[in-house]
């Protein structure tokens, strides 16, 4: 047998090809894999776009489409802005956190250090491409979702003084309206954001060597204890404006007999509030100085002092002045903030100019009495609207046909002929509903009856509030299907499209015959949709657009 150096050089076998073409290397790699994620992003969002195509469309259909891309503009600039500010904050601590990583590390002798090395091995020269890569899809985990707080950030951006303070802190009630939500929200948000940077830049230095938990001696570098100081003093000084914003927020309490900041809230909450403060300046001090020190006692103090600060002053010696020397005393101790209370009610109403009058009250009762206030008597209301929906739905709703239903009722006023009236208005206040369609009552269910023959409920009911029948029921001046050629107010337009809490869609001037309604002999009289509103499905796109909102076919085929 020959030796090694005697065998004749071996030939390099040729690289194996594939039928169909070689496999992409390379960009080329980069690009199938790109081009696949994309594909799939899109195939999982096609819903969702959908849904957001659809909105315009309705938008548009009651030429609010400016309204709709107003809404868009603000969700989209709150996004944005949120994602980036969080992309650069984590951006800026993990550079950090590599720039300040020991330039030295010991050959691995554990498995955390073993662990350390493989991540090294593995990340190499790409360390910027993934510290990006980290933080712009951290950023968009937590910055997306702040686009609902789309309505707040319009309000603050809109705001205006209403001209009136409060009597707690003296502001002006506009702040509390326009700007309290909002700058709650993004303090609050800020907060919970450097937690999970500080979270995040503690598992770099991790990774980078800065920080070992299975090594005897220093287990963290003097620049980590420098670094997670600064961050630790941001969000001390974050939490110190938190309090500051939940002194105004002590204008909503309920902790007391009326809503509003009370006694406890005022001289006990306030100043609790305070100090938590003062904790939390004081703590931002001494992560300062740590920078220098670098140490963990200064930072436990700041810590152990503020959880006690908290507990203590923040949570039980409130509780426990409202219960031993409040309740015990309230007429005495809320009367300054119950006449708050009643002040700042009495404005909101607008009931300043109310003019008061002091009645004698001898409990007698007599015929001349309640022939002087016949149109008070008279309007007396009889009928609840929340007891008296059951009647309605059993009468004229449900109970006269089973597509119909009747789910609430509200209370309005008009001018009703042969009626007694209001004095002062000249109407009559009443007990109103609409009937409207119940799919679950459909007969003969299936895609075409429910969505394209059932289209619509059918009139209203309408009952004054201060009469009842001979049979001891509501007295209907507007009932049944159809409706009464004397009804009372008149109804030119019956139909009802659209009603409370209903769901799903129905498509009319689609080619079926839609039923308005069902006579008494069991007959469906037949009407087609001769409303402007709605949104037409004139293409293909359009209708399939809503196949995948609903996550039904049948828009796109029938």
């Amino acid at each position: 047998m020959r030796p090694p150096s005697d065998m004749p050089p071996r030939q390099p076998r040729r690289r194996r090809e594939r039928r169909g073409g070689r496999l992409p290397t390379g960009r080329g790699r980069v690009v199938l894999i790109v081009v696949i994620v994309a594909l799939f992003i899109l195939a999982t969002s096609l819903r969702g776009i959908a849904g957001f195509y659809t909105d315009y469309l309705w938008f548009d259909s009651l030429g609010l489409a400016s309204i709709w891309r107003g809404v868009l503009g603000a969700k989209t600039a709150l996004a944005l802005i949120f994602i980036g500010f969080f992309f650069i904050i984590l951006w800026a601590n993990l550079f950090i956190a590599d720039r300040i990583a020991p330039t030295f590390r010991l050959p691995a002798s554990g498995p955390e250090d073993d662990l350390v090395e493989r991540y090294h091995e593995i990340v190499g020269t790409r360390a910027g491409m993934l510290r990006t890569g980290v933080s712009l899809l951290v950023a968009l985990i937590v910055g997306s979702g702040v686009s609902s707080k789309w309505k707040d950030w319009i309000l603050f951006t809109n705001r205006v003084d209403f001209g009136r303070k409060d009597a707690t802190f003296h502001t002006d009630i506009g702040f509390y309206v326009f700007q309290l939500p909002f700058l709650r929200f993004v303090l609050g948000w800020l907060f919970s954001a450097l937690i999970v940077v500080l979270i995040a830049t503690i598992v770099a230095h991790y990774l980078n060597g800065g920080i070992r938990i299975q090594v005897p001696g220093q287990r963290v570098s003097p620049q980590v204890k420098a670094h997670l100081s600064v961050l630790l003093g941001v969000l001390s000084l974050v939490r110190a404006g938190q309090y500051w914003l939940d002194r105004y927020q002590l204008v909503f309490s309920t902790r007391g007999t009326v809503d509003g900041a009370t006694y406890t809230d005022v001289n006990v909450q306030v100043k609790s509030l305070y100090l938590l403060m003062i904790i939390s300046i004081t703590a931002f001090v001494l992560f300062l100085v740590n920078i220098r020190r670098r140490g963990w006692v200064l930072p436990g103090i700041a810590v152990g002092l503020w959880l006690f600060v908290i507990v203590l002053a923040g949570e039980a010696v409130p509780a426990l002045v409202q219960r031993f020397r409040v309740k015990p005393d309230e007429p005495s101790k809320e009367a300054v903030y119950i006449g708050h209370n009643i002040a700042a009610t009495t404005q909101a109403m607008g009931l300043q100019s109310v003019n008061k009058k002091q009645f004698d009250i001898d409990g007698k009762l007599d015929a001349s009495t309640l022939a002087d206030n016949q149109d008070i008597i008279k309007n007396v209301r009889l009928w609840d609207p929340a007891v008296v929906q059951a009647n309605f739905d059993r009468t004229q709703g449900s109970g006269l046909r089973d597509f119909y239903s009747i789910p609430d009722v509200d209370v309005d006023r008009y001018a009703l002929s042969n009626r007694t009236n209001d004095a002062d208005s000249g109407v009559t206040q009443v007990n109103v509903a609409a009937r409207q369609l119940s799919p679950d009552g459909i007969p003969q269910k299936s895609w075409v009856s429910e969505h394209l023959t059932y289209t619509h409920g059918y009139g209203a009911v309408v009952s004054p509030s201060n009469e009842v029948s001979p049979f001891g029921q509501p007295e209907f001046t507007a009932q049944d299907v159809p409706l009464a050629p004397k009804s009372q107010p008149k109804i030119t337009e019956p139909r009802v499209y659209i009603g409370e809490d209903q769901s799903g869609y129905v498509i009319v001037n689609s080619g079926v015959k839609e039923v308005d309604y069902t006579d008494d002999a069991g007959n469906n009289v037949q009407r087609n949709y001769s409303g402007k509103d709605g949104v037409k499905l004139n293409s293909f796109v359009r209708r399939a657009a809503f196949a995948l909102r609903f996550g039904d076919i049948n828009p796109l085929i029938s």
